[in-house]
């Protein structure tokens, strides 16, 4: 079994994930089971559950929820990009969980978990970029 990663902000993706599970998924398992093989999305969009932490607690369960997938779906992994930046930790959280991980090649602490995604799960290897897909909303009306 192959499983992606799929990276995005989460308020304005809805369609482009819903379209993955309901649309792509069903066609390329029909697909992969022709050779034996099939294939899962990870997405986080339904959350991680912090309703027990305070938010210091809640926002370092969500960093390391979301590098522990990242590292289960490796080297796989599907980002898209659209018009949000999305939610940036705490630069002291994202240092903390970078040397819990023993890791010093982000390239900048001051970053949205969506770009903290992409430099982990894509960008950090040849063959982590090598398997991963791109893509771009096209924004209209602007």
């Amino acid at each position: 079994m192959k499983t992606f990663f799929i990276s995005s902000t989460f308020r304005d993706m809805h369609f482009e994930r819903d379209a993955i599970h309901k649309r792509v998924s069903p066609m390329i398992n029909e697909v992969s089971r022709q050779y034996g093989d099939t294939v899962e999305f990870c997405d986080l969009r339904w959350g991680v559950n912090t309703g027990n932490l305070d938010s210091d607690a809640g926002a370092r369960k969500v960093l390391s929820v979301c590098l522990d997938e990242i590292d289960r779906c490796k080297p796989y992994m599907i980002v898209i990009i659209g018009e949000r930046y999305g939610w940036s930790p705490d630069e002291g959280l994202i240092k903390e969980t970078l040397k819990q991980r023993q890791m010093s090649e982000i390239y900048c602490l001051t970053t949205s978990v969506t770009a903290l995604e992409i430099e982990y799960g894509a960008l950090s290897s040849k063959e982590k970029l090598d398997n991963t897909l791109f893509y771009f909303r096209e924004m209209s009306g602007n």
